[in-house]
């Protein structure tokens, strides 16, 4: 089976969310695939995704890195292992960049009143 069919069944949303799992989830495969011998996301195991976070995705920005997270996440969850991998995931990468920023200002207290 490959990481498409996996996927397919899996990841809810828009299908242009599911486009860009693929996306992520193709290169993934790709790289587990030409460094270990796994020939399926089946044999894969969590050293593999953390591998892959650690060293393929470290020169990218911190957001694209939670994107490649989230894709992982969603294979782990797919294959069934995501409760038992998620300790094992934790790293820089799994941390919003943006989490806590944006939205509305807080509110100004020293204001004057247009007249």
């Amino acid at each position: 089976m490959n990481i498409k069919s996996l996927l397919e069944r899996s990841v809810p949303g828009a299908k242009s969310t599911l486009n860009a799992h693929l996306k992520r989830a193709t290169q993934l495969a790709q790289a587990i695939h030409a460094h270990y011998p796994c020939k399926t996301p089946y044999q894969w195991q969590a050293k593999h995704l953390r591998w892959y976070l650690e060293t393929q995705t470290s020169s990218l920005a911190n957001a694209t890195r939670y994107d490649y997270w989230r894709t992982c996440r969603a294979v782990a969850d797919a294959l069934g292992k995501w409760p038992d991998w998620e300790p094992h995931l934790r790293g820089d990468w799994n941390h919003h960049p943006t989490r806590g920023l944006g939205g509305r200002p807080p509110k100004l207290t020293n204001r004057q009143k247009k007249h």
